[in-house]
């Protein structure tokens, strides 16, 4: 994907990114064509794939512009608990939203079978973003807000569930759930004292 371009190309690109997202909402992630794509933009099908490599690249686009960094990083108030409990609610109204879920699910789908997908997801996604939540999570552990353990570990032990969640059980994913996740994370083992509180 090259970078992004600007004036009456970036509304031609915006337009490809919408087109790809309404026909998505329409028909089902497995029934969009590039071609389609590109015809619901009224552009040629070259223009499409001069940005974007497939259709999975397609849709990682529209997921990160439309959903932004409130999906993919931690907020930071000071107060870990509230930051987890606003950033899953977060991720468990798009994840069950069913034009967004369809998109991420097909998207994960499609990098299965696509390397060039499969590192573009790891390089522009999981290995810029994830060190910014991890080290959130390490702030925190250093304001004795969270027990001392793998910041990687509990970035995956955070997420883990929701992706099985969609992608597995299709079983609700609620802010009810997601408060749980909080819970068991910040909660002290049996017998350990709670996190202290931030001053």
């Amino acid at each position: 994907m090259s970078t992004p371009p600007t004036g009456r190309t970036a509304r031609s690109r915006d337009e490809i990114l919408q087109a790809a997202v309404d026909l998505c909402a329409e028909r089902g992630y497995a029934a969009v064509t590039m071609e389609a794509v590109a015809t619901r933009a009224k552009v040629g099908k070259p223009t499409v794939y001069r940005w974007w490599p497939s259709k999975g690249a397609l849709f990682l686009d529209a997921l990160m512009d439309r959903l932004g960094e409130r999906f993919f990083l931690y907020p930071d108030t000071g107060d870990i608990d509230a930051d987890l409990r606003t950033w899953l609610h977060t991720l468990a109204e798009v994840f069950a939203d069913e034009r967004h879920g369809q998109i991420i699910s097909g998207v994960i789908g499609s990098a299965q079978l696509d390397t060039e997908l499969a590192a573009m997801i790891q390089g522009k996604v999981h290995t810029a973003l994830a060190a910014i939540n991890r080290a959130r999570l390490v702030k925190a552990q250093e304001a004795g807000q969270l027990a001392a353990g793998d910041p990687a570990l509990y970035d995956d032990m955070l997420v883990a569930p929701l992706w099985y969640r969609l992608l597995v059980t299709g079983e609700p994913i609620t802010s009810d759930y997601t408060d749980t996740i909080v819970n068991t994370l910040i909660s002290p083992a049996p017998g350990q004292a709670p996190a202290a509180e931030e001053r």
